[in-house]
């Protein structure tokens, strides 16, 4: 098995001080309709409607089985235990998993 490394690089220009207000950088291409906001769920938390999900970090996140959300915004399982109900749990010595 053959591995290829990619080197992206990106170049400057000598006029890069053409920076965008955030407010210009808070938008999204509406389609036909040309520019629409972007709203995040922590603008607009009824974006998170399915049940279950709630606005963490600006995104919509199930906290019973998010990795990084674990019963709660912010809660990181380790890296040898997933989420299951909203707790941290082994697989390897929990009889459920």
């Amino acid at each position: 098995m053959d591995l290829a490394a990619i080197t992206l690089s990106a170049s400057t220009s000598e006029n890069s001080d053409h920076r965008l207000a955030d407010s210009q950088m808070a938008t999204s291409f509406g389609g036909a309709g040309g520019f629409r906001p972007f709203f995040t769920c922590d603008k607009r938390p009824e974006m998170c409607g399915t049940k279950g999900q709630f606005c963490c970090n600006r995104r919509c996140v199930d906290l019973k089985t998010d990795q990084f959300n674990c019963g709660r915004c912010g809660k990181t399982c380790s890296y040898s235990k997933i989420c299951c109900e909203g707790k941290c749990v082994s697989p390897l010595s929990n009889e459920k998993h």
